[in-house]
């Protein structure tokens, strides 16, 4: 196929258009092929919005922006038929235009887990691809809670990558996010600053060094913390800098409680000031996960009141929960707007990942339906690749709230796997997703379910073309299939003999397909997309034991 590419000057989102066809058909580019025109026009309509036009015998891709150009270039690509050889365009008509602002890819790079380990060059890509789905933002964290000093080795590695990073996502017209607890400090901090954890850490977490804002020097112990971070990109530039509450954050002393709205929010006010300092156009975001969990502490309620008093500082709230959305929010006038923070990646899995994909979408559907009124925008958590499915159905919800998560992922199934491929995908998603929810509920499998998803994706995997069958976005979503047929068949008997076992099967070691080749083979395969190992005491992905090594934790 001969396509004559007429960039305009608009070399980057010309460049991913070109390579991203170039991977998947042997088109030559020259000038007496298929016209392909990329142009920017601010009049066409709001912000980041595109329109895909037929332009005589070729196409136009035209952006309100630089971003609204990458947008419909991604639009284009996705929404094509294509062939072994060549590609037939389908977009959709007039002018798209994202219905959320807010549209941010988190990248928290700790715990040894993808975003830490991946080469930097692997991770621009995912960037890349990314934002041709339509994420605006690119989020992270520096993992204070795995370093023991902001002089040492780690924390200059980290920042030396997070630079690298923040800076390709610049060059893409990607704005920047950096994460920020009021009270998470380093490992190494004084001892006489810590924290009283007397608040429920099963719900809330404490990872890491948090401190108590209420004793003397603490809060000028974080400004420290907070500085050490906010002058690495000052060349750069900061977009949004959230602020967190717990996990990374929290003290439950007399003083500091309840911490939600009192000492947390004290907090925040410095760190803005401090953000403000070197980054006088940043915009704040207040996050409450965790807020009253397990129980109604007052935390949103007085947050709500001091939003519109000194905690006018904000310019978001961000909201979510392990479970549903919180009651609160739903319930009262929202006083900024609001972003959620669906969970992605962790929720009724253990390990992380471990066995591949985690498709989970008629569970996000249900979340996104009781939101969708509410927020504007979002950051769904990661914690590496293998949520790449999930990434694509939240995206699809931030630019069209009344998109169903079938016709988001048909659209992915139809440009990663292949056309003739979406009912079969879509049955598999479900089918997995129903063995995954049925064991996060403490109840047993269906041994029938989990035939039919393991037959699917045989039966997609033979036909598949070469390219689609080996990249890793099929192979994770394959590999789970096949995995979860073995430990679940394993599980059914083993209850058979011991009901117990169900309980704590979904941290199940795989310990039983220790013997199995190719169990084993598919484990390193995954640790090979991860870039991680088997448990190390640090990395939270861990992946089940390959090389018959028995854990001695339950992983």
């Amino acid at each position: 196929m001969k396509i004559n590419l007429i960039d305009n000057g608009f070399c980057k989102a010309a460049g991913l258009l070109r390579t991203r066809i170039l991977e998947r058909i042997p088109a030559e580019f020259s000038t007496d092929g298929l016209p392909l025109e990329l142009c920017v026009d601010a009049g066409i309509g709001c912000a980041e919005s595109y329109c895909i036009l037929a332009a005589g015998n070729g196409w136009r891709i035209t952006g309100a922006d630089h971003c609204g150009l990458i947008f419909g270039v991604g639009k284009f690509l996705h929404t094509a038929r294509w062939t072994a050889d060549s590609f037939t365009p389908r977009p959709p008509q007039g002018v798209v235009s994202p219905a959320c602002d807010f549209r941010a890819l988190d990248c928290p790079s700790h715990f040894y887990n993808w975003y830490q380990m991946a080469p930097v060059e692997e991770l621009t890509r995912y960037l890349e691809d990314m934002m041709l789905w339509g994420y605006n933002t690119v989020y992270s964290s520096m993992g204070v809670v795995n370093m023991e000093r902001l002089d040492g080795p780690l924390f200059r590695r980290t920042a030396e990558r997070f630079r690298s990073i923040f800076g390709a996502a610049k060059e893409l017209g990607l704005r920047i996010g950096l994460g920020l607890s009021p009270n998470q400090a380093e490992r190494s901090a004084p001892r006489e600053f810590d924290a009283d954890l007397s608040f429920n850490l099963e719900l809330r977490g404490s990872l890491g060094r948090n401190l108590c804002l209420s004793k003397p020097g603490a809060l000028e112990h974080m400004r420290g913390v907070w500085r050490a971070q906010l002058e690495q990109y000052t060349d750069i530039g900061i977009d949004y800098v959230s602020t967190w509450p717990y996990d990374e954050g929290g003290c439950g002393c007399p003083s500091c409680r309840p911490w939600g709205s009192n000492k947390y929010c004290d907090g925040c006010i410095e760190l803005a000031k401090e953000v403000h300092r070197y980054y006088p156009d940043a915009r704040i975001i207040v996050s409450t996960w965790a807020f009253d969990a397990p129980n109604d502490e007052g935390e949103f309620a007085g947050l709500y009141r001091r939003l519109s008093g000194d905690m006018s500082i904000a310019d978001y709230l961000l909201v979510d929960a392990h479970g549903d959305f919180p009651r609160y929010p739903l319930e009262h006038e929202p006083i900024k707007p609001i972003v959620n923070f669906p969970e992605i990646s962790m929720w009724g899995l253990a390990p992380w990942g471990g066995f591949g994909a985690n498709p989970l979408p008629e569970r996000f559907q249900r979340l996104w339906d009781s939101v969708s009124h509410l927020v504007q925008g979002g950051l769904p958590y990661s914690e590496g690749i293998y949520e790449d499915i999930n990434k694509v159905q939240y995206i699809g919800y931030y630019w069209q709230p009344d998109r169903h998560w079938t016709d988001i992922l048909a659209e992915y199934i139809r440009y990663e796997y292949a056309e003739d491929a979406v009912e079969e995908v879509l049955e598999l998603m479900r089918c997995i997703e129903h063995s995954h929810t049925r064991i996060a509920g403490e109840q047993m499998p269906d041994a029938a379910v989990v035939r039919r998803a393991a037959q699917l994706a045989a039966a997609v995997n033979a036909r598949l073309s070469d390219r689609a069958r080996s990249a890793w976005r099929w192979r994770i979503l394959y590999i789970r299939a096949v995995l979860d047929e073995k430990r679940y068949t394993h599980l059914l008997a083993d209850t058979a003999e011991d009901p117990k076992k169900l309980l704590r099967f979904h941290y199940y070691s795989g310990d039983r397909l220790l013997d199995d080749p190719e169990a084993q083979k598919l484990f390193l395969e995954l640790q090979g997309y991860y870039h991680c190992v088997p448990h190390n005491g640090e990395n939270h992905h861990t992946l089940p034991p390959a090389g018959g090594t028995k854990l001695d934790v339950v992983i």
